[in-house]
Protein backbone atom coordinates (compact mmCIF):
# COMPACT_ATOMS: atom_id res chain seq x y z
CA UNK A 1 0.00 0.00 0.00
CA UNK A 2 2.90 2.33 0.69
CA UNK A 3 4.32 1.75 -2.45
CA UNK A 4 1.56 2.42 -4.23
CA UNK A 5 1.16 5.14 -2.35
CA UNK A 6 4.54 6.41 -3.75
CA UNK A 7 3.67 5.55 -7.20
CA UNK A 8 0.34 7.73 -6.93
CA UNK A 9 -1.93 4.81 -7.57
CA UNK A 10 -4.79 5.48 -5.09
CA UNK A 11 -6.39 1.98 -5.48
CA UNK A 12 -5.38 -1.53 -5.22
CA UNK A 13 -5.85 -4.97 -4.14
CA UNK A 14 -4.02 -7.35 -1.10
CA UNK A 15 -4.74 -10.74 -1.95
CA UNK A 16 -3.40 -13.41 0.69
CA UNK A 17 -3.93 -17.04 0.51
CA UNK A 18 -5.43 -18.93 3.60
CA UNK A 19 -2.87 -21.05 3.71
CA UNK A 20 -1.23 -18.21 5.90
CA UNK A 21 -2.78 -19.35 8.82
CA UNK A 22 -1.22 -23.07 8.26
CA UNK A 23 1.87 -21.18 9.04
CA UNK A 24 1.07 -19.57 12.51
CA UNK A 25 1.83 -21.39 15.72
CA UNK A 26 -1.14 -22.60 17.66
CA UNK A 27 0.15 -19.38 20.19
CA UNK A 28 0.05 -16.48 17.20
CA UNK A 29 -3.11 -17.76 16.57
CA UNK A 30 -4.56 -17.11 19.43
CA UNK A 31 -2.73 -14.19 20.33
CA UNK A 32 -4.33 -13.28 17.18
CA UNK A 33 -7.62 -12.97 18.83
CA UNK A 34 -9.27 -15.48 16.16
CA UNK A 35 -11.24 -17.81 17.51
CA UNK A 36 -11.19 -21.53 15.63
CA UNK A 37 -12.88 -24.41 15.65
CA UNK A 38 -10.68 -27.40 14.72
CA UNK A 39 -11.05 -30.60 12.41
CA UNK A 40 -10.83 -34.50 13.75
CA UNK A 41 -6.60 -33.90 12.61
CA UNK A 42 -6.14 -30.91 14.42
CA UNK A 43 -6.47 -28.19 11.58
CA UNK A 44 -8.00 -24.86 12.24
CA UNK A 45 -11.57 -25.51 10.31
CA UNK A 46 -10.92 -22.04 8.03
CA UNK A 47 -14.34 -22.69 6.58
CA UNK A 48 -16.46 -21.14 9.66
CA UNK A 49 -14.28 -18.12 9.53
CA UNK A 50 -14.05 -15.32 6.77
CA UNK A 51 -10.44 -15.03 6.56
CA UNK A 52 -11.08 -11.62 4.15
CA UNK A 53 -12.88 -9.86 7.72
CA UNK A 54 -9.92 -11.17 9.85
CA UNK A 55 -7.23 -10.02 7.45
CA UNK A 56 -9.37 -6.96 7.05
CA UNK A 57 -9.78 -5.85 10.84
CA UNK A 58 -5.47 -6.77 11.37
CA UNK A 59 -4.82 -4.98 8.61
CA UNK A 60 -7.08 -1.93 9.68
CA UNK A 61 -5.50 -1.89 13.11
CA UNK A 62 -2.36 -1.91 11.53
CA UNK A 63 -3.21 1.05 9.60
CA UNK A 64 -4.43 3.16 12.39
CA UNK A 65 -1.01 2.64 13.89
CA UNK A 66 0.45 3.84 10.89
CA UNK A 67 -1.84 6.76 10.99
CA UNK A 68 -2.60 5.92 7.02
CA UNK A 69 -5.75 6.56 5.44
CA UNK A 70 -6.36 3.44 3.72
CA UNK A 71 -10.13 1.84 3.58
CA UNK A 72 -10.20 -1.86 3.44
CA UNK A 73 -12.82 -3.76 2.44
CA UNK A 74 -13.18 -7.41 3.05
CA UNK A 75 -13.59 -9.66 -0.08
CA UNK A 76 -13.62 -13.77 -0.05
CA UNK A 77 -12.79 -14.95 -2.82
CA UNK A 78 -12.98 -19.06 -2.57
CA UNK A 79 -15.13 -21.62 -4.03
CA UNK A 80 -17.56 -19.33 -5.63
CA UNK A 81 -15.41 -18.28 -8.38
CA UNK A 82 -15.08 -22.36 -9.37
CA UNK A 83 -19.16 -21.86 -9.47
CA UNK A 84 -19.31 -20.79 -12.80
CA UNK A 85 -19.31 -22.70 -15.96
CA UNK A 86 -16.10 -24.26 -16.79
CA UNK A 87 -13.53 -23.02 -18.94
CA UNK A 88 -11.30 -24.52 -21.35
CA UNK A 89 -8.78 -25.13 -18.70
CA UNK A 90 -11.07 -26.49 -16.51
CA UNK A 91 -12.26 -29.08 -18.91
CA UNK A 92 -8.68 -30.25 -20.06
CA UNK A 93 -7.82 -30.02 -16.24
CA UNK A 94 -10.38 -32.07 -15.20
CA UNK A 95 -10.05 -34.99 -18.15
CA UNK A 96 -6.71 -35.40 -17.42
CA UNK A 97 -7.46 -35.98 -13.52
CA UNK A 98 -10.22 -38.57 -14.96
CA UNK A 99 -7.61 -40.30 -17.12
CA UNK A 100 -4.97 -40.23 -14.49
CA UNK A 101 -7.18 -41.92 -11.69
CA UNK A 102 -8.13 -44.51 -14.56
CA UNK A 103 -4.65 -45.04 -15.41
CA UNK A 104 -3.10 -45.55 -11.82
CA UNK A 105 -6.27 -47.76 -11.37
CA UNK A 106 -5.27 -49.84 -13.79
CA UNK A 107 -1.51 -49.81 -12.61
CA UNK A 108 -3.03 -51.33 -8.70
CA UNK A 109 -2.04 -48.08 -7.71
CA UNK A 110 -3.74 -47.20 -4.21
CA UNK A 111 -3.53 -44.81 -1.67
CA UNK A 112 -2.44 -42.45 -3.59
CA UNK A 113 -3.32 -39.32 -5.58
CA UNK A 114 -3.45 -38.40 -8.99
CA UNK A 115 -0.81 -35.83 -9.25
CA UNK A 116 0.00 -33.92 -12.74
CA UNK A 117 2.46 -31.76 -13.94
CA UNK A 118 3.52 -31.09 -17.50
CA UNK A 119 0.66 -33.46 -18.71
CA UNK A 120 2.49 -35.94 -17.16
CA UNK A 121 0.46 -37.99 -14.61
CA UNK A 122 1.71 -39.97 -11.60
CA UNK A 123 0.96 -40.96 -8.20
CA UNK A 124 0.98 -39.10 -4.84
CA UNK A 125 1.61 -41.76 -2.45
CA UNK A 126 -0.23 -40.40 0.72
CA UNK A 127 2.59 -42.27 3.20
CA UNK A 128 5.45 -40.09 1.29
CA UNK A 129 3.42 -37.05 2.49
CA UNK A 130 2.31 -38.06 5.98
CA UNK A 131 4.53 -36.16 8.79
CA UNK A 132 6.22 -39.00 10.74
CA UNK A 133 5.72 -38.01 14.32
CA UNK A 134 1.90 -36.67 13.99
CA UNK A 135 0.86 -38.98 10.40
CA UNK A 136 -1.02 -35.94 9.80
CA UNK A 137 -0.62 -34.67 5.96
CA UNK A 138 0.57 -31.05 6.32
CA UNK A 139 -0.92 -28.64 3.39
CA UNK A 140 1.09 -28.50 0.56
CA UNK A 141 2.62 -25.04 0.37
CA UNK A 142 3.29 -23.16 -3.50
CA UNK A 143 6.90 -23.40 -4.19
CA UNK A 144 7.63 -19.35 -3.96
CA UNK A 145 11.18 -19.92 -5.76
CA UNK A 146 9.45 -21.99 -9.27
CA UNK A 147 9.73 -19.10 -12.28
CA UNK A 148 6.53 -18.63 -12.46
CA UNK A 149 5.67 -17.42 -9.27
CA UNK A 150 9.40 -15.34 -9.33
CA UNK A 151 7.90 -13.90 -12.32
CA UNK A 152 4.94 -13.24 -10.47
CA UNK A 153 6.82 -11.45 -7.79
CA UNK A 154 9.28 -9.28 -10.02
CA UNK A 155 6.99 -8.20 -12.67
CA UNK A 156 3.39 -7.74 -10.78
CA UNK A 157 3.76 -7.05 -7.44
CA UNK A 158 4.09 -3.78 -5.52
CA UNK A 159 6.30 -3.79 -2.49
CA UNK A 160 9.34 -1.28 -0.75
CA UNK A 161 12.81 -2.14 -1.91
CA UNK A 162 15.74 -0.18 -0.82
CA UNK A 163 15.30 2.47 -3.43
CA UNK A 164 12.02 3.67 -2.12
CA UNK A 165 12.92 3.85 1.17
CA UNK A 166 13.52 7.89 1.09
CA UNK A 167 10.25 8.18 -0.09
CA UNK A 168 8.56 5.41 1.84
CA UNK A 169 9.59 7.70 5.05
CA UNK A 170 6.81 10.02 3.98
CA UNK A 171 4.35 7.57 5.09
CA UNK A 172 6.31 5.09 7.73
CA UNK A 173 9.58 6.08 9.76
CA UNK A 174 10.95 2.70 9.39
CA UNK A 175 10.38 1.22 5.58
CA UNK A 176 13.03 -0.96 5.67
CA UNK A 177 10.72 -2.79 7.74
CA UNK A 178 8.12 -2.78 4.87
CA UNK A 179 10.56 -4.63 2.69
CA UNK A 180 9.35 -7.87 1.11
CA UNK A 181 12.89 -9.04 1.09
CA UNK A 182 13.92 -8.47 4.33
CA UNK A 183 10.05 -9.42 5.20
CA UNK A 184 10.95 -13.10 3.67
CA UNK A 185 14.66 -13.14 4.81
CA UNK A 186 15.31 -13.13 0.46
CA UNK A 187 18.66 -11.06 0.79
Amino acid sequence: MIKRRILGVDYGAVVISEGVFHSLSDEEIKRSGIHFSYDDHGHPELGKVSKAHVFCELIDSKLAQLGLKIKCRPVEVGYEVRCGAPLAYDREYCTLMGLGVYQLFTEKHTGCMVYASKGEVRPLFLKDLQDPATGKIPPRLVDINSGSVQSIIRNMLHYIMPADYAAAKKYVQDPETYDMFKILNWI
